[in-house]
């Protein structure tokens, strides 16, 4: 279980924050994007929680001295050893949650509006959706396969 399975999909909290940009090489960056994909996770809430418990894990390490005294099991395990619980990355959402994203629609921060057969950018879409007096997921998944014909189109043409 990596670190960030833990918290997949819990609450954030509603504090004052402050905005913190990195540099990441860009497969690590790819790799971290699609493991929070399967998580259901924003990459700010996924770097939110990692920072979080590397500030947790050292303010209890200054704080104690506790040192385990034994190695024995000390619980069954809750759940079956070769359990896998990764979610599959599919088109359609599963049962897994009910959070809807656009991540398999876009290519290079882009998105295809099918009714006007060309590509605008991901930050835009949703008000180019509502000249079409609809919503961003409606345009997607009504129009699915003119969508997917222009996804494949483009990344033909990559």
């Amino acid at each position: 279980m990596g670190k960030l399975d833990k918290y997949a999909r819990q609450s954030k909290s509603k504090e004052k924050s402050k905005v913190l940009p990195i540099r990441l090489p860009e497969n690590i960056y790819e790799q971290f994007r699609q493991r929070c994909v399967e998580l259901g996770l924003s990459m700010s809430e996924a770097g939110y929680l990692l920072i979080k418990e590397e500030l947790e894990d050292n303010l209890y390490m200054s704080n104690t001295n506790e040192v385990a005294v034994t190695t024995e099991q000390l619980q069954n395990p809750i759940h079956h050893v070769n359990t896998s619980y990764t979610k599959n990355n599919t088109a359609k959402s599963s049962s897994f949650s009910t959070r809807w994203t656009l991540n398999h629609y876009e290519i290079e921060n882009e998105l295809p509006c099918p009714l006007c057969q060309q590509w605008y950018s991901k930050a835009n879409f949703s008000r180019h959706a509502k000249n079409h007096h609809t919503t961003t997921k409606e345009l997607l998944e009504s129009n699915e396969n003119l969508v997917y014909e222009m996804i494949d189109k483009r990344k033909q043409n990559m």
